[in-house]
């Protein structure tokens, strides 16, 4: 037996027996019953989600022997489609309720005048018919919250379209209403089958589900789109993602003396990068780069590629490859000739530090040979054949004859 069959079965059995206690005189049992289905919060079965064992969803979408899709898939729709609600149930109840309440008040009017004309026997008898009549306005109250509920649920399935799973706070958000407001009607609803037999919500994930099958889907969308699951992706922006677009347009040229100034035009490019990086003050220097030079090339090189995967050697295509490649050597000239730039202001700082040290170096060894005699001792021959000491300062320190 399906699960609708099961919920109207059980439906016409609870107003059976309503019906039933009011016709043997239990009517503060029946009233009772008949309050609670009408305005009851429902038992709460499906506030959480069931157990994995239970979740019929998961199994009858999935019979063995058979694929998913086709007739499975279909069988899956179907159990899972909500029932039509009819607008004609909420008017049954209304006039059923008019119905009751007349018959109750008409009823009651003979045993009222007896009581309150001391006949204190007859008080029994109307409140039984004072409990019809009050089981007829719940049924028309209950068909008034009846009709209120079908329009909220319209509003609710305009907003859901075909979705199978929905979090609570994306659903508050689009119906304009509080998260209390939305879990009390989909609990009311769900309770009254409105979405199937198998829809719950799901506190501990603050989701509505169709189905078993559609929470297994949410979640598997969830890991998919949860980063710690993901593998890092590379970044497109930034020096690597330019390097890495050279490097992909270099992946699809198949010639190979192409290929290999592609490849120093490369890495002369990481060098600027990282010049750049180690002294942010370069970052200037590198502005008519980066804003021209890197992207025409970069076009050229993907126009290059698409050109050889056009698998077409027309004449057009002949001379725009050779101009292409004739140009290649002086982009990469030009490249190299950037990096060479960017180290111009670091080339005259070392020689400006170089100057000034020889110059104090000259400075400072002249003043140390000429104050301790460091340089040694220069020696010459008088014409007479004597030999002369003379220091570094010019003065004649010894005279000696051999």
């Amino acid at each position: 037996m399906t699960p609708e069959k099961r919920n109207k079965d059980g439906d016409w059995g609870h107003w059976a027996l309503i019906i039933f206690l009011f016709a043997i005189g239990v009517w503060p049992v029946a009233l009772f019953l008949l309050f609670s289905k009408l305005f009851g919060t429902g038992s709460g079965r499906k506030k959480a989600a069931p157990a994995a064992s239970v979740r019929p969803g998961m199994e009858q979408a999935r019979p063995q022997g058979h694929a998913v899709g086709g007739r499975a898939e279909a069988a899956a729709r179907n159990l899972t489609r909500p029932p039509v609600v009819k607008q004609s149930n909420a008017r049954t109840m209304k006039v059923i309720g008019l119905i009751a309440m007349g018959i109750g008040f008409l009823s009651a009017w003979d045993p009222a005048g007896m009581v309150f004309g001391g006949y204190g026997g007859y008080l029994w008898d109307l409140l039984q018919y004072l409990a019809i009549a009050a089981g007829g306005l719940g049924l028309f109250l209950g068909g008034l919250s009846m009709d209120a509920a079908l329009r909220r649920y319209a509003r609710y399935s305009a907003v859901l379209g075909e979705t199978e799973a929905v979090s609570l706070k994306d659903l508050c958000q689009k119906l304009g209403w509080s998260k209390r407001r939305v879990e009390k009607d989909l609990e009311k609803m769900i309770d009254r089958g409105y979405f199937g037999p198998q829809a719950y919500l799901d506190q501990s994930q603050g989701c509505f589900f169709r189905s078993a099958r559609a929470e297994e889907a949410h979640r598997r969308q969830k890991e998919a789109e949860d980063p710690a699951r993901q593998p890092p992706k590379e970044a497109e922006e930034g020096y690597s993602g330019i390097l890495r677009s050279i490097r992909r347009a270099n992946e699809r040229i198949a010639d190979p003396v192409l290929s290999e100034k592609i490849d120093r035009l490369e890495d002369v490019t990481a060098r600027i990068f990282r010049a750049v990086e180690a002294d942010p003050k370069k970052q200037g220097r590198i502005d008519t780069f980066m804003n021209y030079y890197l992207p025409t090339t970069q076009k050229l090189l993907d126009s290059y590629a698409e050109f050889d995967a056009a698998g077409v050697e027309g004449e057009n295509l002949r001379q725009a490859k050779l101009r292409i490649e004739q140009t290649m050597d002086s982009i990469v000239a030009g490249f190299e000739h950037q990096l060479d730039e960017l180290y111009k202001t670091d080339v005259l700082d070392v020689d400006s530090d170089i100057r000034v040290m020889e110059t104090m170096l000259r400075r400072d060894t002249a003043s140390v040979e000429r104050d301790f005699g460091l340089g040694g001792p220069e020696k010459g021959t008088s014409p007479s054949g004597q030999s002369r000491d003379v220091d570094l300062g010019g003065t004649a320190a010894q005279t000696q004859e051999e």
